[in-house]
């Protein structure tokens, strides 16, 4: 019993080795236009970087 306890620890420690970084979160499924232009004006109010796609927002082509 002790070894299969410290197996299943060993390997829940070892589950999310090789992620390095923050994960892309992907596009949503509808709406993502909407979406992603929420996203960026909550970036914008945040002061945060914004995300590439926001530059299609900024420049007026996505409107």
């Amino acid at each position: 019993m002790k070894r299969f306890a410290f197996a299943l620890t060993a390997l829940s420690l070892l589950a999310a080795c090789g992620v390095q970084g923050d994960l892309a979160r992907p596009d949503p499924l509808w709406n993502s236009e909407d979406a992603i232009r929420q996203e960026c004006e909550r970036q914008r109010q945040a002061n945060e970087t914004l995300d590439p796609r926001c530059a299609r927002y900024e420049s007026g082509v996505g409107q």
